[in-house]
């Protein structure tokens, strides 16, 4: 049987402009989801106050929170998401790109110039897949390629886990499996875990929703 091909869709991140002398590296992952593109973008709005993947490294052992958060505040522009990005631009029910945190800190500034990440739903009849692609400008040495190569093998690990949670989560949504809730959002460890600490180290960064 022939294996059915997958069209990788447009990305906002490939319109955006270059940085001179370094070179590009992507990563795209993604996954099919029997939801529509509403329920999966509820939960994406939600990596705002949770990582959604290894909580007991990202979110210090506290669990995402399986329900929707009635009392989250809308996107905006700026708004600090996924423990060391700001949201750089959105469409509802469509993507979410973001960037990292700048100026980025040392020892990664030595390596990184600039880093986007972005989430994009895809629907194709009765098919949905939720597509991530990641695009960083490195330095040219072979250090900056070795920490790449890190950071590729670390967020493929990271990544997997987390679009499966959302997979799982955004069908429980659909068959009308998961709560709405008020939740407190100053209870929320956006100041911590492994990826804020190496990417942001900013309490006082902006655009917190807390």
């Amino acid at each position: 049987m022939k294996k059915k091909s997958i069209a990788v869709p447009d990305f906002f991140v490939d319109s955006l402009p270059g940085i001179p002398d370094t070179d590009c590296r992507e990563l795209l992952r993604s996954i099919e989801i029997h939801a529509d593109a509403s329920a999966i973008f509820a939960w994406l709005k939600q990596l705002r106050v949770a990582p959604y993947s290894y909580d007991f490294m990202d979110n210090r052992g506290k669990k995402s929170p399986g329900y929707i958060i009635e009392n989250l505040p809308p996107l905006k522009v700026n708004t600090h998401f996924l423990l060391a990005f700001h949201i750089f631009g959105f469409e509802e029910n469509s993507f979410i790109v973001c960037r990292f945190c700048e100026p980025i800190n040392p020892p990664v500034n030595l390596y990184m110039k600039d880093l986007y990440i972005e989430y994009r739903i895809a629907e194709n009849g009765t098919d949905t897949r939720l597509w991530c692609k990641i695009k960083g400008y490195c330095n040219k040495d072979i250090s900056s390629k070795g920490f790449f190569f890190t950071f590729s093998v670390v967020n493929k690990i990271m990544m997997e886990r987390q679009l499966k949670n959302i997979r799982k989560l955004s069908e429980l949504l659909t068959s009308g499996k998961i709560e709405t809730r008020m939740h407190d959002i100053k209870s929320c460890y956006i100041r911590s875990g492994f990826h804020w600490w190496l990417f942001c180290r900013r309490h006082n960064c902006k655009g917190l929703i807390t």
